[in-house]
């Protein structure tokens, strides 16, 4: 008898402590915690030399600067997207010198006369409309496929959107991924951060990426 008893009192604190562990790990979530996390360290930006023959540009819904009701690189969203026009319009003069290929993308509502005049694509030139996702419903994936491309520069707005999402997808299908942070932007700096720190950690994603900056593109 006593032996069963100093089972059950045993087996009793047992099941008191898991289920006070259970309770406390069932508690918290990154919701509960959030005030708690620390910003990690930023991530290193590389010197990147482009192979011409194999890499494009990827412009990526630069619609919306005439008018913001045609697209997010406006004024009134985003303007950290005007101010990197600039550096923009310079690695596209860049790549374009060198030959490497260009395809621009749409988002919402715009049509290729509402991209950025500073970036602007050419009657010629591609230029393809989707989602957040540019691969998806569109003919992205077979003109670089056409064109034997391997590697992408992938630039645009939002960072969380078109260029997160788009580069992610070119990534875990195997190619390789140039991310110039001052070439992605957002409406809150925390996007574009959540975005760096996703190339260089997400798994499958940061092993085929190289985070950089427009000033380190060699052609």
């Amino acid at each position: 008898m006593r032996f069963n008893s100093l089972f059950l009192k045993s087996s009793i604190a047992a099941s008191a402590v898991f289920l006070s562990l259970f309770s406390t790990a069932g508690a918290e979530t990154i919701i509960d915690d959030w005030a708690k996390v620390t910003v990690p360290a930023a991530p290193a930006l590389k010197d990147v030399t482009i192979d011409t023959k194999t890499t494009a540009l990827l412009l990526l819904d630069f619609n919306g600067a005439q008018d913001p009701a045609k697209g997010p690189c406006n004024a009134k969203t985003k303007p950290r997207c005007l101010a990197s026009l600039p550096k923009l319009q310079g690695l596209l003069a860049e790549a374009k010198k060198a030959g490497v290929y260009v395809v621009w993308s749409l988002g919402g509502s715009g049509t290729p006369a509402d991209i950025a005049t500073a970036i602007a694509p050419g009657a010629d030139d591609p230029v393809v409309k989707s989602g957040p996702d540019k691969f998806v419903n569109t003919d992205l994936g077979k003109l670089l496929e056409a064109k034997g491309i391997k590697t992408v520069i992938v630039t645009g707005t939002a960072s969380e959107g078109a260029v997160l999402n788009t580069g992610a997808h070119a990534a875990l299908q195997g190619m390789n991924v140039i991310v110039p942070v001052d070439g992605m932007s957002s409406t809150e700096l925390y996007a574009e951060q959540y975005v760096a720190w996703h190339f260089v950690n997400a798994p499958g994603v940061s092993q085929k990426t190289t985070l950089t900056q427009i000033s380190q593109i060699k052609f």
